[in-house]
């Protein structure tokens, strides 16, 4: 059996089956081949669904975007800022008091239009319609779970490669391929989705990264702030329960850190340190 070349570059004959998964052997990056056997559409039920606008997940967002940057030792001030996928846009408008400028890219035109008439600042961009070149190159990129998205990559980072300043750098989380959570719970991992058709393990991401001019500079664990409700209402998301049923668990004032299996990676321009 035949399977697409991965995303991470490796030979694709190294690629074994294993029961769902189409696992790159070079570095255990790996296909969800049942994700890719589905369609999932970015319309206005998408972020409906994942709560994106409830005020409450929003803040624990925030909160969470804050520790990250603490983590990663990542000042705003002065820079001009990029977030890949922003979702429900609350983590803009933080970005926005202490950034220069901020641009927001997104997938979802429905989520677009919402955050424009919330009034956001942002500079707010489809992804399938950017310009060749910003008019500010980009000091920050910042990606909350939204790299394990994007369909081309290689074409994506070819774009900011362009866009990029010399010293930029990347923040990136994302769910990891080889995470202990996700050989413990296999088909029950939570990010175990049907947008989620790419996995990538930290080797991948790393060298896949190294091969565009973006070195590593620093790693740690990713915590997100969640409450009780939103772990139920996620498990909900994940067993395919209808919105209505689940809408009373959007989120909560108590709220702790958790990681899903989830890995938390800074990265600069080689030679910018």
């Amino acid at each position: 059996m035949s399977f697409p070349p991965p995303l991470c570059e490796h030979p694709p004959e190294t690629i074994v089956r294993e029961s769902y998964r189409a696992v790159c052997g070079t570095c255990g990056s790996y296909w969800d081949l049942e994700s890719c056997a589905t369609e999932v559409a970015y319309d206005a039920s998408y972020p409906e669904m994942r709560g994106h606008f409830d005020p409450r997940v929003g803040a624990m967002k925030v909160r969470t975007l804050r520790h990250w940057l603490d983590k990663a030792g990542v000042d705003l001030a002065g820079k001009v800022v990029c977030e890949v996928g922003f979702g429900g846009g609350t983590c803009l408008e933080f970005l926005g008091e202490r950034a220069k400028r901020v641009i927001g890219l997104e997938a979802n035109a429905s989520a677009i239009e919402r955050v424009q008439q919330g009034g956001s600042k942002a500079e707010l961009l489809l992804v399938d319609q950017l310009p060749p070149a910003l008019a500010e190159l980009v000091d920050i990129w910042i990606f909350q779970d939204s790299f394990e998205h994007i369909p081309d990559p290689a074409a994506f980072l070819a774009w900011m490669q362009h866009n990029s300043a010399p010293s930029s750098e990347i923040l990136m989380v994302l769910p990891r391929a080889d995470s202990l959570s996700r050989r413990l719970l296999g088909r029950l991992w939570p990010h175990k989705l049907p947008d989620h058709r790419f996995q990538w393990s930290r080797a991948g991401l790393v060298g896949f990264m190294a091969r565009r001019g973006f070195e590593l500079r620093a790693d740690f664990f990713a915590l997100k702030y969640v409450s009780p409700q939103m772990l139920i209402a996620h498990a909900l998301h994940h067993a395919a329960v209808p919105p209505a049923a689940r809408k009373w668990l959007g989120g909560a004032a108590f709220s702790f850190p958790f990681n899903f299996g989830e890995m938390a990676l800074v990265f600069r321009r080689a030679g910018a340190g």
